[in-house]
């Protein structure tokens, strides 16, 4: 099987490299990269050369517009996996209400622009059916994973005398970090725990300013940090956090940190969701919590006190990972979806 990853970018972004490099593992599969240079000055002769190799052409994540630009410029079966909603994200989670018309026949017209339609739950699949009328049989569910050559448990850097909590993230609306140094500052008088944050973002500054209008000295920020080092910051974790955002997008998903939490084999307390639900259970590998700083300061305090349930979790997610969802798992349910592919008659 042929696979044509094409997009003008993308290809570094978590679940494309998580994917492709699934993919890579795999027998019998062959892939190449197709970047648009300029769409004002397509190069339609090395397009075609390379759709003329592939069985299926791979648009990655947030790539709306490529999806519209490159359905109808080949035959060949379009597989779209936008990962989000432009509507839901700007309309919605950042609450600009003056792009809802333009950003949901954004959505509208590249999620009927394509052959296969992936969603990374089956809550995010019901939600691209009633919003935009997606037919179901055209929609398949692929979960995000985690690239477990990359995310893999190593030595406990954790220290002894001081229990580390810890969240990395782009700062978007839906994961509420907010709340997180909230919840620090709920706990500021628990001179053993502390708070590690890494990321920059959209709620970058409401978060500092919680943190600095109540004088925290409990929390570590740790700005951006490259993606192969995550790794080794989730290892110096005793526990740590997911998503906390109140919007709708929040409970349709389940995020990349989540994963790759359950890789390195950490004990995760996040928002109880519909779409985490799907992936992860309540007291079995996860530590689900109402999004209240108060309730996340309690099950913060729950997992501190209770060892032998944190590592219970950490194991058991940690398994769940191994068993079902490293990126060769990932890739494999990818290939099976393209292998089942009938194409409209």
């Amino acid at each position: 099987m042929n696979i044509l990853f094409a997009a003008k970018q993308g290809f570094s972004y978590n679940r494309t490299l998580t994917l492709w490099n699934g993919l890579e593992t795999l027998d019998n599969v062959n892939l190449r990269k197709f970047e648009i240079i300029s769409k004002n000055h397509f190069d339609f002769v090395a397009f075609n050369e390379a759709a003329d190799w592939a069985d299926f052409i791979y648009i990655p994540p947030f790539r709306h517009s490529d999806a519209r630009f490159l359905y109808g410029k080949t035959k060949k079966p379009i597989i779209f996996d936008p990962l989000i909603s432009k509507y839901l994200t700007k309309a919605i989670d950042y609450k600009q209400f003056w792009k809802a018309p333009q950003k949901y026949f954004v959505d509208l017209w590249s999620l009927k622009n394509c052959d296969l339609l992936l969603a990374d739950t089956q809550n995010h699949k019901q939600y691209y059916h009633k919003m935009f009328g997606i037919r179901l049989e055209k929609i398949f569910v692929l979960p995000i994973g985690a690239e477990t050559n990359v995310y893999f448990p190593t030595e406990n850097k954790a220290s002894n005398d001081v229990f580390r909590v810890g969240f990395y993230g782009s700062f978007v609306p839906l994961q509420g970090a907010e709340k997180i140094a909230e919840t620090a500052h709920l706990l500021r008088n628990e001179k053993d725990i502390h708070f590690h944050i890494i990321g920059n973002g959209y709620t970058y500054k409401k978060t500092l300013k919680v943190i600095q209008q109540n004088k925290l000295n409990n929390i570590s920020l740790h700005g951006k940090v490259h993606y192969t080092q995550l790794q080794e910051f989730i290892s110096g974790f005793d526990i740590t956090l997911g998503i906390f955002g109140d919007s709708l997008k929040a409970d349709l998903v389940v995020p990349n940190k989540v994963y790759h939490y359950a890789a390195v084999k950490k004990a995760c307390i996040t928002k109880d969701t519909p779409g985490i639900k799907e992936i992860f259970i309540d007291g079995e590998n996860i530590l689900l919590t109402e999004n209240i700083p108060r309730k996340m300061a309690e099950k913060i305090l729950y997992l501190k006190n209770n060892p032998d349930i944190r590592n219970k979790l950490a194991e058991n997610a940690y398994q769940l990972i191994q068993n079902k969802y490293s990126h060769v798992h990932i890739a494999q349910m990818f290939v099976d979806v393209l292998q089942n592919y009938k194409p409209k008659s």
